[in-house]
């Protein structure tokens, strides 16, 4: 958040400057034209439209002084500021110091004391105003180099690109052995079930021969004895505790947390079967309990017969129930899967190792000294000495080595010793993901601050250049397109021109919102931005500076105030974040420039905009200062901006949240 900070003190000087070397006092009075113009003026015309009386000279002359001692107050604050900075910001006061050594070598300061003599001479005055314009291209490079970008966005986005590819194959890789591990679990539970199925098939084995024995002695016709009474009432409870075992075994258990399969659903479905099978023999076993105590040995055979044969049911559902979890038992071709899962895990991991380290943190700065180059070289080989590793590498190198202990119980049939060494995988996979979501979001948040700070200064400098364009257009308004002459003519074409550029930088604006592409509303104000400038440039060009040109001109000062506005207080919002130690609200993809509320608030001036203009444009044609073509071009154009509008509500309603 430093370099906000930085920005901010370096815009806040050149509003100090005044925009001085933007909006040359020369300039704005009279229009700087080619050098075989200005000679042709200097050669044959003695108070051409272009000439300017030697009375006002001086008070030009004045003005230029003034912009002087603002430059050199400007030179000094500056000068000021990066001794400030200096321990605190060294990046920064490099930065400042760079310009400073710039403006001494293209002599900014001298320029000025040239051009305040040349307009001390009539004669000399369109060689100042071409001295001007080549002053105010050099402060722009100035400029430049004080508002540079803070960092180098293409590595940065590669960095990200490189991690997301990492998050993907880590996501992935966690998808697979959370399938494996319920291959597992699923595998011990078929396991534990089958050694449960067999106990109870025996259990039923036995109950099936000492239920024929008792029917034997019924059939011989001898009386039950009192032995035989009581081995028949403890075979109905045998059989009914056996049939309550089996429900519960038919049922998923609480802690079993695998996949259901369809052999472990099919077993459990038979056990269920073979419940009820075995209660129902429980209640034949009773019966027949109860009519040879009642001494109806003749009656209890037939319920006997009906219980040896549930009984014989029961255990052919359970033998069906056990061959369904046989295969499912089984783990060699698991251990084969969680081979190839370990060795991607591996060859991650590696990937992870040879890849350049991310160094998060702030932002790189532009140019550097020799002596920066070398504390960045020493510090940059220090990291690769102490082995620096790409987040989550360490987290995946160890889930590789859980994974091939795990492979190695699957291939002993364990399947209960390789779940733990799974479970502890998933949760390296985890933790892995975890570091490589906090450093994306970390570099996207750097990534979304610098593109801000981009707009803001692309804004800012747009702002700066179209007040003068406004100011000029209004004083050729008062002069009346009737009285124009040719100096009047070169100022608009000039004007046009100028306008046209700003025009071209909006659409830069456009282009690296569009490469973003987390807002609706913020590119296509910004696209309406330069399709007003362009229409203000082409309006300009064929001489109509009326009350709609200067609506419109209105309009386009009042959008980047407001795009300024939206810009700056999403920044703050940001450094008040980072500031309280808040995290931002997680987001599908990455989080958006501006919120909805601040991109609604956009939308709304754009229809305010649409609105007066509608106005503006009627009464001009009313009064007769814009013709009805004009003015039904300018009301087309309008309608189809309504319906962007529209379409950009309808985005946004329809956007989730």
């Amino acid at each position: 958040m430093r370099a906000i900070g930085f920005t901010f003190r370096v815009l806040t000087l050149a509003v100090v400057l005044g925009g001085a070397w933007r909006v040359s006092p020369l300039c704005a009075q009279v229009p700087t034209p080619t050098q075989t113009e200005a000679r042709v003026v200097g050669e044959g015309e003695s108070k051409g439209a272009g000439d300017v009386d030697e009375q006002k000279l001086a008070p030009l002359a004045a003005k230029e002084q003034m912009i002087r001692d603002r430059f050199q107050r400007f030179q000094d604050r500056l000068f000021r500021l990066a001794e400030e900075l200096a321990e605190r910001e060294p990046e920064n006061a490099a930065r400042l110091s760079r310009a400073i050594s710039r403006a001494g070598d293209l002599g900014l300061s001298d320029k000025l004391e040239e051009i305040i003599a040349a307009l001390a001479d009539q004669s000399q005055l369109y060689d100042a105003a071409e001295a001007q314009g080549k002053w105010m291209s050099d402060a722009d490079r100035l400029l430049g180099i004080l508002l540079e970008r803070d960092s180098d966005n293409e590595e940065r986005r590669k960095e990200i690109e490189r991690l997301e590819e990492y998050r993907r194959q880590v996501s992935e890789l966690l998808e697979e052995e959370k399938e494996l591990r319920d291959k597992a679990a699923a595998a011990k539970a078929a396991g534990e079930m089958n050694r449960a199925i067999e106990q109870a098939i025996e259990q039923l084995e036995k109950m099936q021969g000492e239920q024929r024995e008792l029917r034997d002695r019924v059939e011989s016709g001898a009386e039950p004895s009192l032995q035989s009474k009581r081995q028949q009432e403890k075979l109905a409870a045998e059989a009914k505790k056996l049939a309550a075992q089996l429900e519960k075994l038919s049922e998923p258990r609480e802690d079993e947390s695998e996949a259901e399969s369809k052999a472990l659903n099919e077993a459990r479905e038979k056990t269920g079967e073979a419940s009820e099978d075995t209660k129902s023999g429980s209640e034949s076993m009773s019966k027949a309990s109860e009519d040879m105590k009642a001494g109806k040995a003749g009656e209890a055979k037939p319920k006997q017969e009906d219980a040896e044969k549930a009984l014989e049911d029961a255990k052919e559902k359970l033998e069906a129930a056990k061959e369904s979890l046989e295969e499912e038992s089984k783990t060699e071709e698991q251990a084969g899967e969680q081979k190839a899962v370990a060795e991607k895990a591996q060859s991650l991991s590696e990937k992870m190792k040879e890849s350049p380290k991310s160094g998060g943190g702030e932002p790189k700065g532009g140019e550097k000294s020799e002596g920066e180059e070398g504390k960045d070289g020493g510090e940059s080989q220090e990291k690769e000495e102490s082995g620096e590793k790409t987040p989550g590498q360490e987290n995946v190198e160890r889930a590789e080595s859980e994974m091939k202990k795990a492979e190695k119980a699957l291939d002993e049939q364990k399947p209960d010793e390789a779940l733990p060494k799974e479970d502890k995988a998933i949760e390296e996979l985890e933790q892995a993901q975890k570091e490589l979501d906090e450093l994306l979001e970390q570099l996207r948040n750097e990534e979304k601050e610098e593109t801000l700070r981009d707009l803001e200064s692309r804004f800012r400098e747009m702002l700066v250049k179209q007040k003068p364009i406004n100011e000029e257009t209004l004083i050729l308004a008062n002069v009346g397109r009737e009285n124009f002459a040719r100096a009047e003519r070169l100022q608009l074409a000039d004007l046009s021109e100028r306008q046209r550029v700003l025009s071209d930088d909006a659409a830069k604006c456009l282009h690296i919102l569009d490469e973003d592409g987390t807002t609706i509303a913020f590119p296509r104000i910004v696209g309406q931005l330069s399709e007003d400038m362009f229409t203000v440039s082409e309006r300009l060009g064929v001489s109509k500076v009326g009350a709609v040109t200067q609506a419109i001109e209105d309009e386009i000062i009042n959008t980047l105030e407001q795009l300024l506005d939206a810009v700056q207080k999403m920044q703050q919002e940001n450094e008040q974040q980072q500031q309280d130690g808040q995290k931002q609200q997680k987001q599908d993809g990455e989080p958006p420039l501006l919120p909805k509320s601040a991109e609604l608030k956009l939308l709304r001036a754009s229809q305010h905009r649409i609105n007066t203009r509608t106005l503006t444009i009627e009464e001009s044609v009313t009064e007769g200062s814009e013709s009805e073509t004009s003015g039904s071009e300018g009301l087309s154009k309008l309608s189809t901006r309504q319906v962007e509008c529209l379409e950009i509500a309808q985005k946004m309603r329809d956007r989730p949240e």
